[in-house]
């Protein structure tokens, strides 16, 4: 198997609804009003990671992951530029769940993305000028959500465990490790290894 490293990008695309592609337009926007400026990948990795912690299987197994832009109508084909640990652990929960990659993150795009605004939003950062109210408005709405989820890092690795004459074991496997309570030697460590 390939060696995955966090620090590339893999390039790939994604097809979401008009919608989906609208609403990470006002994302940006609203975040450049308030001086953050991402990248339309920079929000779709962090929606993507969203998903991934978020995630609530039903412990069942699809042969194979579903066709999410058969027709190609209503979407938009978007380029991405994704981390290859993340791109990973999203591409082996799709074959897990029967899912695709697009659909996962566009329902990511649906779901979480006013959340990924008020954790952007709520705080004051330096060197950026940001109306008090603007952050109390954010703030407010962070607040109000029954579940607060934590930071983590996400870690994927795949070994291969025989591959010959028709024969193939391998393993995936797709951790999660909270930052909370990790050192900053530690937290360097998952920099270089994890998304």
């Amino acid at each position: 198997m390939q060696k995955i490293d966090a620090l590339e990008h893999h390039h790939t695309s994604l097809s979401l609804r008009v919608k989906s592609c609208r609403s990470v337009t006002a994302a940006r926007k609203i975040l450049r009003r308030n001086g953050l400026t991402l990248s339309e990948s920079e929000i779709l990795t962090s929606l993507a990671k969203e998903c991934l912690k978020r995630w609530r299987g039903e412990g069942k197994k699809s042969a194979t992951p579903r066709r999410y832009n058969v027709e190609a109508a209503a979407y938009r084909i978007r380029p991405w530029y994704v981390n290859r640990v993340l791109y990973s652990a999203l591409w082996e929960r799709g074959i897990h769940s029967g899912e695709s990659v697009s659909r996962m993150v566009d329902f990511a795009v649906r779901f979480y993305l006013p959340r990924l605004l008020e954790v952007l939003l709520r705080v004051r950062r330096a060197g950026v000028r940001q109306s008090p109210s603007n952050i109390a408005y954010w703030a407010r709405r962070s607040m109000a959500r029954k579940r607060a989820y934590k930071e983590v890092f996400i870690n994927y690795q795949c070994k291969t465990y025989l591959n010959h004459a028709g024969d193939l074991i391998y393993m995936q496997v797709c951790t999660q490790v909270p930052k909370k309570g990790l050192s900053p030697d530690e937290i360097q460590h998952w920099n270089t290894r994890a998304a």
